[in-house]
């Protein structure tokens, strides 16, 4: 039997029972308003068989909802191994196009870190075709890409089909396994991925929050990057007209201890570098905030529901001094202390005196800033990710991909 739609369903909705109807040769439009409803059809009519993208490599199953380490990733893999190659499922908008629809602004940072300005498909597969790719061994690896809970879902449909190995990113702010599935999720989230584990387990995970000292021969830190080419032109020191700056959410003790010291202290009470902000109300977006970043010569990081922030990265990355406290999660090739960066103590309580200190020795400031803005382009970028995950996925599983050179 036919379907039919109500044009007053959620578009998103609304678009994707269309994709899985046409594959299924089950189209029917209501009789309202022929002329879109003809351009609507021609443009989401199924793929003939000459159109199928191949070869296939990487299905990745992604979530709808912004993940910072899963669109880094997907950035770095499409770099080297082709942007047909890595197939989103289901099909992320953001990786395609700057906007969702004609008449939305474009996207801004971080919720763009996973578009690259290249020739994409407009539109994704099917779960039909999916499922028929799998069954045809199209594909050389599944990728769990997220730890939210509309992409395990997503998972446990096409687990039954998937014949080859599959890898977990744990981009998640806990450092238990999948401890996000619970945190976002609730139970019923965190008892199917408890349920996957024992029935078909990742055969490899890459873990953000992985704990310093843990060691386990299946799993590899894997924290966040810099996404360079969001990033404005290096400014010298002397034109910075900021002293420090920590612009977070008080997401954790630290942060609002961190705060508290700050108070009236230094050019912060100026800048925007006080208790009661939210992310949502940031003045400086995109451009402005890395031009601001940029322009200040100490940018604080601590940790909020986990250790890892885009801060940690973006500071080195705009050349500026990256103050922080000493990691507790595993970084492969991570910064040095009075090397690439400054770590003060976890309590915070000699954080002031090191503010102090390089505040009043900017030749030496200056010095360990451009040893990080160094370090972190040859190692902590997302291409050096997708290199990363490349090798260990060559190395523990064999499997190897055309279009690297891995």
């Amino acid at each position: 039997m036919s379907r039919r739609f109500h044009w007053g369903a959620s578009p998103i909705k609304f678009i994707l029972m269309i994709q899985d109807t046409i594959a299924q040769g089950q189209w029917t439009l209501p009789p309202l308003q022929p002329r879109f409803c003809g351009r609507l059809k021609q443009r989401l009519k199924t793929r003939s068989p000459k159109d199928t993208i191949k070869p296939l490599v990487i299905l990745w199953i992604s979530s709808q909802e912004t993940d910072y380490l899963a669109d880094l990733t997907y950035a770095g893999l499409t770099q080297i191994l082709g942007k047909q190659k890595v197939v989103d499922f289901p099909f992320h908008w953001s990786y395609h196009r700057e906007k969702r629809f004609f008449w939305n602004r474009k996207n801004e940072y971080p919720s763009n870190l996973g578009w690259l300005q290249t020739d994409r498909p407009s539109r994704g597969f099917s779960i039909l075709e999916i499922k028929k790719n799998l069954d045809q061994n199209e594909f050389q690896m599944v990728v769990l890409s997220s730890a939210k809970p509309d992409a395990l879902e997503c998972l446990a449909q096409l687990l039954p089909a998937i014949k080859v190995p599959w890898v977990f990113v744990d981009g998640g702010d806990w450092q238990e396994l999948g401890g996000d599935f619970k945190r976002t999720g609730g139970q019923k989230s965190q008892d199917l991925f408890q349920t996957i584990l024992r029935e078909q387990p990742p055969a490899l995970v890459f873990k953000r929050e992985m704990p310093s000292g843990f060691k386990n021969e299946w799993m590899f830190p894997f924290p966040f990057s810099a996404q360079i080419s969001r990033l404005p032109k290096f400014l010298p020191a002397q034109q910075k007209k900021y002293q420090v700056l920590f612009w977070a959410v008080e997401s954790s003790g630290v942060r609002r201890e961190a705060f508290k010291l700050l108070r009236g202290r230094y050019d912060c009470d100026q800048n925007g570098s006080v208790a009661g902000q939210k992310s949502r109300r940031y003045a400086y977006r995109g451009p402005r905030y890395f031009e601001a970043l940029s322009q200040t010569r100490i940018v604080l990081s601590f940790r909020g529901e986990g250790f890892d922030t885009l801060r940690f990265w973006e500071a080195p990355a705009c050349g500026s001094l990256l103050l922080s406290e000493k990691p507790f999660i595993q970084i492969p090739n991570g910064f040095e202390d009075r090397v690439h960066a400054v770590f003060c103590n976890p309590d915070l309580s000699d954080l002031l005196t090191l503010i102090d200190y390089y505040l009043s020795h900017e030749k030496e400031a200056e010095a360990i800033a451009q040893a990080g803005q160094k370090h972190l382009l040859k190692y902590h970028t997302p291409l050096k990710r997708g290199e990363y995950f490349l090798e260990k996925v060559a190395s523990v599983l064999k499997i190897r991909f055309e279009g690297s050179s891995i």
